[in-house]
């Protein structure tokens, strides 16, 4: 069984005890993300697209930062555009 401590920082994510128990959960949270088929090699070419794409020192912290940035301005694209459409109204009589 997976032992957890009580986190230093304002995070809520868990603290893992030993390295090992580390990996265990970074696997085990690869595993609920991704297809049930998925191997190592999925991992490994995820993690070079994402290296690619933002640098091979890039902080996880920025990456997640840039990703959710790209992600509300998506969300306000969309929001903007179902805005400016004519909006239908139907009476049923």
């Amino acid at each position: 069984m997976m032992q957890l401590t009580t986190a230093q920082s304002s995070s809520t994510a868990p603290c893992y005890i030993d390295p090992l128990s580390r990996t265990i959960g970074v696997l085990q949270h690869l595993q609920v993300l991704l297809p049930p088929s998925a191997t190592l090699d999925d991992v490994q070419r995820l993690v070079f697209t994402i290296q690619n794409r933002f640098g091979e020192h890039t902080t996880l912290e920025n990456v997640i930062q840039s990703l959710v940035g790209q992600h509300l301005l998506c969300q306000l694209s969309a929001r903007r555009r179902a805005a400016t459409l004519p909006v239908r109204q139907e009476v049923a009589v």
